[in-house]
């Protein structure tokens, strides 16, 4: 079957007329008649908006009428442009097609049978940057915070984070286990029964506070009365844990 006849019966599974199609690639009507006759052949630019418009790749086009090897060359094309666009996005967009392409492929190969998982579109909205602290927060019995060293780290644009840290320890645990990533708001204090980030005498700590002291929800851990220490401050609110 030449490439005219696909063409046309590609067209025709879609319901479009000679001129809707026309008018999608960017030509004229007669041109589209003349393909599907055989009178003339596209050119390689009219090809890929054929490809778009018709929703097929070069295999269904080309069947039974160009080499092979035609075929494989304008789907290297199209891969180089695809790659080219890839190139050009930042991490976000890297990162969104990369969730994609692998949900697609998994589906496409029979490992994913739902690509609507309750992780997926959390993914999908839009991200901001904060500084994730190469600091851990100590979620056992403290460790120094003697360093600034940051790197940036995405989070979904509506979270009210300002900087993540590391968990370090079980302290917290169940909730929160060692290495987690905290995402935090920045602010002076917290109210009695709330998680935050506090600095006792330089040694910073993950913990709830309960006015007088700081409790682990891990009953391995006993209280920490705050009168033992001349230094207090509180570094922020503990939001929760960055998932995925």
């Amino acid at each position: 079957m030449g490439i005219g006849k696909q063409i046309r019966r590609a067209r025709e599974q879609l319901g479009l007329t000679q001129g809707q199609l026309a008018k999608a690639v960017g030509v004229t009507k007669s041109a589209i008649g003349n393909y599907e006759s055989g009178v003339s052949h596209p050119k390689e630019p009219v090809l890929y908006a054929l490809f778009e418009a018709l929703g097929c790749d070069a295999n269904f086009l080309f069947q039974g009428h160009y080499p092979p090897q035609a075929a494989l060359q304008a789907e290297d094309r199209a891969a180089a442009e695809h790659l080219r666009r890839y190139q050009a996005l930042d991490r976000d967009g890297r990162q969104l097609v990369d969730l994609i392409l692998e949900r697609e492929y998994s589906r496409i190969t029979g490992q994913e049978t739902n690509i609507l998982t309750p992780d997926f579109w959390p993914r999908l909205q839009p991200q901001k940057q904060i500084p994730f602290y190469a600091l851990p927060a100590s979620a056992g019995t403290g460790v120094y915070l003697d360093g600034s060293d940051s790197e940036p780290i995405s989070v979904p644009a509506s979270s009210e984070a300002d900087f993540a840290l590391r968990v370090s320890g079980d302290s917290m645990w169940p909730d929160y286990n060692d290495g987690d990533i905290l995402l935090i708001k920045q602010q002076p204090s917290v109210l009695p029964g709330e998680l935050g980030i506090f600095v006792l005498d330089g040694e910073g700590f993950f913990k709830k506070y309960a006015g007088d002291y700081l409790v682990s929800l891990n009953p391995r851990y006993a209280d920490i009365p705050l009168s033992r220490f001349e230094n207090i401050t509180c570094s922020g609110r503990v939001l929760g844990k960055l998932h995925g």
